[in-house]
């Protein structure tokens, strides 16, 4: 069991929950012993509501729960993160996250060729690949997939 400092800020520690498979930070809340305890026995995130003075679930009302995966505490053992398989959005607001959904993924990657396609600027090398066709573009995939393919190994060697 982690070694948690409750005492460090009036019982209360901050919570940042991460989406366990994309690494996105989903949002920060508190938790006091109590709710550190339920996450641990329950396996879903329970946090400390300071403004309502009382334990709530993530996702109690929306069904949007948070299934943990790990628990890491900081150096100073005063903050915890947790990464999390998310039932649904994170946010009340409905977005993935609390910090907006503005990060690179291959949905963004898609999108963002998508939407230059349709709306074609000139001199964008997007349209430029699309204009010289599937060869060209093939060619360009070859080549970054290749990079990633180097970036992977000298990770994994490192």
């Amino acid at each position: 069991m982690p070694n948690i400092d409750f005492d460090k800020n009036g019982g209360l520690v901050p919570a940042i929950l991460q989406n366990a498979n994309t690494k996105q930070v989903l949002m920060m809340g508190y938790m006091n012993r109590e709710a550190y305890d339920l996450t641990v026995k329950e396996g879903v995130a329970w946090f400390y509501s300071r403004s309502k003075g009382r334990l709530w679930q993530k996702g109690e009302t929306s069904g949007n729960v948070q299934y943990v995966v790990k628990i890491e505490e900081d150096c100073d053992n005063d903050t915890l993160l947790l990464q999390v398989n998310p039932a649904g959005p994170t946010c009340h607001l409905g977005t993935n996250s609390c910090f907006g959904d503005d990060y690179f993924n291959l949905n963004v990657l898609e999108r963002t060729i998508g939407d230059k396609i349709a709306n074609p600027m000139e001199g964008s090398y997007t349209n430029y690949l699309v204009t010289e066709g599937l060869d060209k573009i093939l060619k360009k995939c070859g080549e970054e997939m290749t990079e990633v393919v180097i970036a992977a190994k000298i990770r994994w060697l490192v």
